[in-house]
């Protein structure tokens, strides 16, 4: 598995995740694991989270899969994205019937604690897929530029060449890179995830919250990740209670 080369600062307050609450009941989350379709987690670890080692940087442990429930905060936005081979595609169509987690990035981010880190992660995730090689057909990796002028078709072609050059590619995560044909269509996308961009720095950068998303299936964001809380045993955690959930409903 790849090996984390960015430090993350986590500041010593207590750890909310945004949208959770405490799930009441008397189901148990084995039982309903047995219930889960093959495609989900056929042959799997007893939690996909421990795929991961425990990384120091990470100053918390995630709660057991299925303890807890993720709210549905709002439906995901759609527009006009543009795919790494320049095909013109809508959101909603990209991430129907998929878990998708979704990072908002620019190519040329400098701030470590900023895109490289969501690059990080998300590629630990896709290398550390290749030992879950069914959960491909429920989840996926996504990545939005907000630097529609600069991120060009052929620059996330470039920057998307070795996942998809990968020959372990079809055990692994779909990643799926896109761009935005302008900025007129990539606003309705910053509004509806609520993303923040100021595009005032200086020397070209672009100011930004670290953010990444959790959509399920249905279209519906149920969590949002800030700095500090970009752990892959974290998002893989959400991903199988997500799981857990279908399976009861």
């Amino acid at each position: 598995m790849r090996k984390k080369t960015l430090a993350v600062s986590i500041a010593a307050a207590a750890v909310v995740l945004t949208g959770v609450v405490a799930l009441a009941g008397t189901w148990r989350p084995a039982d309903l694991m047995a219930r889960l379709t093959p495609a989900a987690l056929r042959a799997t670890p007893a939690r996909l989270s421990e795929v991961f080692p425990s990384d120091p940087a990470f100053q918390f442990s995630p709660p057991k899969p299925g303890s807890y429930r993720l709210n549905r905060l709002k439906p995901a936005p759609d527009g006009t994205v543009l795919t790494a081979d320049g095909t013109r595609d809508r959101l909603h169509q990209l991430i129907d019937g998929k878990i998708t987690l979704i990072s908002f990035v620019y190519l040329t981010c400098g701030d470590v604690d900023g895109c490289p880190l969501a690059f990080s992660t998300l590629y630990d995730i896709h290398d550390a897929s290749a030992q879950l090689p069914d959960l491909r057909q429920d989840v996926q990796l996504m990545t939005i530029s907000f630097d529609p002028e600069r991120d060009t078709v052929e620059a996330i072609a470039a920057f998307a060449h070795p996942v998809s050059s990968d020959p372990a590619s079809a055990q692994k995560l779909d990643w799926q890179v896109l761009t935005t044909p302008d900025a007129a269509a990539l606003q309705p996308l910053l509004d509806g995830f609520g993303q923040v961009v100021d595009r005032g720095g200086a020397d070209d950068q672009i100011n930004h919250l670290l953010r990444m998303y959790l959509v399920d299936r249905h279209g519906m964001i149920r969590n949002v990740y800030g700095l500090g809380l970009i752990d892959p045993r974290l998002l893989m955690t959400d991903v199988e209670t997500l799981l857990l959930e279908e399976a009861r409903e």
